[in-house]
């Protein structure tokens, strides 16, 4: 069976990112996958102190909630990550999860993932324009793939300033469901 872990940024209970997250996981459900979700806020996740640990070990330094996640990663088919857009860039919760997902690549910088994992971006952000932060979001797509990942995409959902402010768009909430079905 097809597993597909999603990964919520916000800091903020039930918000629009965690929201957008459950509808990707939904739509992986509808066609059969199982989900998981976790709330990076609620988790021990301390910042990479660039060690190099991983590099020589296979594993990180630091004991802390990473340790099971980045072991979760390795046995899923697919993963979707969430976070607000806090000053064009993704919240402090999901980058700090970021930095810690580099023992997915070996001393000799190719990836531990099973071929052909699937990862997807999604990003929830005050502003309208769902391209002004572009190169950023193409940027975290290189990144992925680059630990070995295969972006199926990167959903940016624009006017969620406030609690509530995705279900007012139906449009972006299909297509939620729409990649966590191309996920699985």
């Amino acid at each position: 069976m097809v597993k597909v872990l999603g990964f919520s940024g916000s800091p903020k209970k039930g918000s629009n990112t965690e929201q957008l997250v459950r509808k990707v996981l939904e739509g992986a459900e509808r066609k059969g996958a199982t989900t998981k979700l976790h709330n990076l806020a609620k988790m021990d996740i301390s910042g990479c102190k660039g060690c190099l640990v991983c590099r020589k070990e296979g594993t990180c330094s630091i004991k802390d909630d990473m340790q099971e996640i980045v072991a979760e990663i390795k046995s899923s088919d697919a993963i979707v990550i969430g976070s607000p857009i806090y000053m064009m860039q993704m919240a402090s919760q999901t980058k700090a999860f970021v930095d810690r997902l580099f023992p997915l690549i070996k001393a000799d910088y190719t990836s531990v993932l099973k071929e052909g994992t699937k990862a997807a971006w999604v990003f929830t952000q005050g502003t309208a324009d769902t391209d002004a932060f572009r190169a950023y979001f193409d940027h975290n797509e290189s990144m992925f793939g680059y630990f070995g990942f295969s972006v199926e995409k990167t959903l940016v959902v624009g006017n969620t300033r406030a609690k509530g402010d995705l279900e007012k768009q139906e449009a972006k909430m299909e297509e939620a469901l729409e990649l966590g079905g191309k996920l699985v």
